[in-house]
């Protein structure tokens, strides 16, 4: 064999090693379970005031499964509730988060400053503070959404709104960063806002067509990747972000689930079927729309867990911006 048939082959296999190569480092870099956004913000800081610290815990999901134009069965919906819970137990919950979370940054070379100075700004006369158990509309992905009930920690004695959108032309977000902004520049001291969402339930399975379709829903307690955050209003008034791009979960069962699911839905969804699909959605096909109960039974078994996925995302974010620093 002459030198240059020998050297196509290998030339091609090196090729596709390079390929492979960076497929790989292609599939790395999508699964990190951060996403920085102008890190060199975060580059020098050893000091921050906190404006906002909110945690958001999903109430209500609505998930969609299956379907499509060539699927063998429509789309199936299910609608997650969650219960069992108290203010309190929000409350107390959210304060562990918070305590921890400090605790973290200091272990870490961060000083948290007294926010004095920042609620002194004159842009902050105009920020209202955020109520305990404000609702939140949290977007997750294609059409699902949830609903969320929001708490900021009681050792911070207020909360303010700069990234979580709480509601239609959310004012408050506006005059909020305003004075976030122009207080991080004159003072030049860099402001951190924090957002965690806790999520109670795996996304929903559907499975089976027609009257024989079925909608699986499980308990899943974890810090969503929708919506979880850092942002760091810099020195020059720039909003840098981490945010997490998987979910940090916690094994065990923590609800028990009922489908509620009225019969009367039941019966018009098989009598849709039936009648040809008079009624029905894209395709002429009815999708099974199931209603569940997420009842938490041992409101202390659903905190510990919550506040063990919020330390797990508080170390991570935070040797993230040790790393950047």
């Amino acid at each position: 064999m002459s030198l240059k048939k020998a050297f196509v082959p290998a030339a091609f296999a090196v090729l596709a090693l390079s390929i492979a190569g960076a497929a790989a480092t292609a599939a790395r870099a999508e699964t990190k379970p951060v996403k920085i956004e102008k890190a060199e913000s975060f580059k020098g800081v050893t000091q921050v005031v906190i404006g906002q610290f909110t945690v958001a815990y999903l109430t209500k999901k609505i998930d969609y499964d299956g379907g499509g134009f060539l699927a063998a069965s429509a789309e199936g919906k299910a609608i997650g509730h969650l219960s069992g819970l108290s203010p309190a137990d929000y409350q107390r919950t959210t304060d562990a988060i918070y305590a921890d979370f400090t605790k973290q940054l200091a272990a870490h070379g961060i000083t948290i400053v007294d926010a004095s100075g920042l609620k002194a700004d004159k842009y902050y006369a105009k920020v209202k503070q955020e109520p305990q158990g404000g609702n939140a509309d949290i977007v997750l992905k294609k059409k699902d959404h949830a609903d969320a009930t929001t708490y900021w920690p009681t050792q911070l004695g207020r909360n303010d709104n700069a990234l979580l959108q709480m509601r239609m032309m959310d004012m408050n977000m506006g005059h909020t960063y305003t004075a976030q902004y122009n207080y991080a520049r004159t003072a030049k001291m860099p402001v951190l806002n924090v957002v965690y969402v806790v999520d109670f339930a795996k996304p929903a399975k559907s499975s089976g067509g027609g009257v024989f379709q079925t909608v699986k829903a499980t308990a899943g307690l974890a810090m969503s990747q929708f919506g979880t955050q850092i942002g760091l209003v810099d020195t020059n008034g720039k909003m840098a972000k981490m945010l997490l791009v998987t979910p940090i979960e916690e094994a065990g069962d923590f609800a028990n689930i009922n489908e509620t699911t009225s019969a009367v839905t039941k019966v018009a969804r098989i009598a849709g079927i039936l009648g040809g699909g008079l009624g029905l959605g894209s395709g002429g096909r009815m999708g099974m729309s199931a209603r569940f109960d997420y009842n938490v039974t041992n409101p202390a078994q659903y905190g510990e867990k919550a506040v063990s996925a919020a330390t797990k995302t508080s170390d991570l974010f935070i040797r993230q911006l040790e790393a950047l620093r």
